[in-house]
């Protein structure tokens, strides 16, 4: 099948315009609950390998939509198709995955993936492996229209991922600073991130366009203003289990042309400690500064 570009097709590749914003946590303490140092300093090291395991799990979960968007972008046909102009990086070149479509002529339309049991991703490095099967319920300019997300058996570099995934478009318009809205709510997704460590991730959140709406043929414009609130459950085979709620206090903002958050913030809270990580001011880089009462540390994303 050659590989064409319609409004469906190329707004199926605003969603892996955020894939790339993985979230990280970090914390400070509540002098109010922590009197003891010993206990602040467990909460502390807690928090701060949870901002790490999130950091980690909703990279996965970004991923995967990436795969979908990627197949779903040039398998979906539209008698509108006109032949792309755009970042020859949209192309695809790999010969994984096995693409199919079910219900062709009419919604829903399921797109199927089958990566195999080793299926590299030449972009990011990434190997997945399984099935995933996405159902599409109309097109992505439709405010209202779906896209559910199962995994069969999947992995990424090695590691098992299970949950569901849901995308609903809230949105679009074709202005300069417009463009797709939509909300991504993952549902008791579960990462099995070493032999010692599972996490259990619920979070729901909303994203919003903000440049590039007027060229829907050239993603490399698009900018993306994300928000959301959710839940991360780490558990330890010794039976220490920590709970993080998450949420973003300033809009994480990222664009096509950088694989890094350039701006915003996030907040991590336990029973315990809570605190913020700050992506600074606007630059492409992967640098970000981490409070933890009152200490500061700049980290390397």
């Amino acid at each position: 099948m050659k590989s064409y570009f319609c409004t469906n097709r190329v707004l199926a590749w605003t969603f892996t315009g955020i894939s790339i914003t993985a979230l990280f946590f970090a914390c400070k303490k509540d002098a109010a609950k922590n009197t003891d140092p010993v206990v602040a300093e467990q909460s502390d090291k807690q928090v701060m390998a949870g901002a790490g395991y999130q950091a980690e799990v909703d990279l996965y979960y970004s991923d995967i939509f990436d795969a979908v968007a990627a197949g779903a972008a040039q398998q979906i046909p539209d008698p509108s198709a006109r032949l792309s102009a755009g970042d020859p990086a949209l192309q695809t070149s790999s010969s994984c995955p096995e693409v199919s479509v079910e219900g062709i002529g009419a919604w829903p339309i399921t797109v199927k993936f089958d990566f195999g049991t080793s299926c590299a991703n030449n972009l990011n490095n990434r190997v997945r492996g399984g099935k995933i099967s996405a159902v599409f319920s109309g097109f992505l300019t439709t405010p209202g229209t779906t896209v559910k997300v199962s995994l069969q058996n999947f992995t990424i570099n090695g590691k098992p991922i299970t949950g569901e995934i849901l995308y609903t478009v809230t949105g679009f318009n074709k202005e300069v600073k417009g463009g797709i809205s939509f909300t991504q709510k993952i549902t008791d997704g579960t990462v099995k991130l070493n032999d010692s460590i599972t996490a259990v991730y619920n979070h729901t959140k909303t994203v919003k366009q903000t440049n590039g709406g007027n060229t829907v043929a050239n993603p490399g414009d698009d900018e993306y203003d994300t928000e959301g609130t959710g839940t991360l459950v780490y558990k330890h085979t010794n039976g220490t289990t920590v709970s993080i709620a998450v949420s973003t206090p300033k809009p994480l903002h990222t664009s096509w042309n950088c694989q890094w958050v350039r701006s915003g913030q996030l907040k991590l809270v336990t029973e315990m400690v809570s605190g913020t990580i700050d992506y600074g001011t606007g630059d492409c880089d992967n640098k970000a500064t981490v409070t933890v009462g009152d200490k500061v540390k700049e980290i390397t994303l």
